[in-house]
C-alpha cells in the first residue's frame, strides 16, 4: 500500500499542493517541473522591468488607498490563514481606516461578516492577538496592531503591510 505523500510549491504564497498516495504523487511531479521550468523560461524572457517610481510617504503608503478595498485586502490573505488571522487582518484594516488609528472588535468582525466570513467567537481572536502580542489594547474596546502584529501580516499578505 503507498504511503500518503505531498508535493507543495509556493512561489510567493501562491502556492499549489498535491497531495495523495506516492503514485499519484509521482503523476504529478513531471507536470509541476515542466511548469516550472516554462515560469523560468518565462521569466528570462521579460523585458527588464522599469524603474521603480519614488517611494510613497510613510502617511500614503498607510493611507486608505494602499490596502485597496477590504475584499480585495482580505484574497491576499493564504488558503491557510486562521480565524485569529483573518480578525487581526480585519482589525487592521479598520485601524487604518480609522481617525483613532485603533479598531474595536465589533467594527472588525462587521467587515468580515460583510464578506460572508463567520467567525466563531471574534472577541476570543482578538484577546488570543492580545496575548501573542500582536494587538495591544488602546481604550477600553479599542485596539491597535503592534509592531509584532505588522510583522505577523507582512507574513501572510506581503507588501500591503508597510513597516
Amino acid at each position: 500500500m503507498d504511503e500518503r505523500a505531498r508535493l507543495r510549491v509556493n512561489l510567493g504564497q501562491r502556492e499549489f499542493e498535491v497531495e495523495g498516495s506516492e503514485t499519484f504523487v509521482r503523476e504529478w511531479a513531471p507536470r509541476i517541473e515542466s511548469l516550472l521550468e516554462r515560469l523560468a523560461d518565462a521569466a528570462e524572457m521579460m523585458p527588464e522591468p522599469a524603474p521603480a517610481p519614488a517611494a510613497p510617504s510613510r502617511r500614503e503608503s498607510e493611507g486608505n488607498g494602499a490596502l485597496g478595498t477590504f475584499g480585495e485586502y482580505l484574497l491576499r490573505l493564504p488558503s491557510t490563514a486562521t480565524d485569529v488571522d483573518r480578525m487581526l487582518a480585519a482589525g487592521y484594516y479598520v485601524q487604518q481606516h480609522s481617525t483613532d488609528d485603533a479598531f474595536a472588535t465589533g467594527d472588525a468582525n462587521k467587515r468580515l461578516t460583510e464578506q460572508g466570513i463567520k467567525l466563531g467567537n471574534p472577541s476570543q481572536c482578538v484577546k488570543q492577538s492580545v496575548l501573542a502580542k500582536r494587538v495591544f489594547m488602546v481604550n477600553r474596546g479599542r485596539y491597535r496592531v503592534s509592531q509584532h502584529g505588522r510583522s505577523h501580516l507582512r507574513q501572510l499578505l506581503g507588501p500591503v503591510v508597510p513597516e
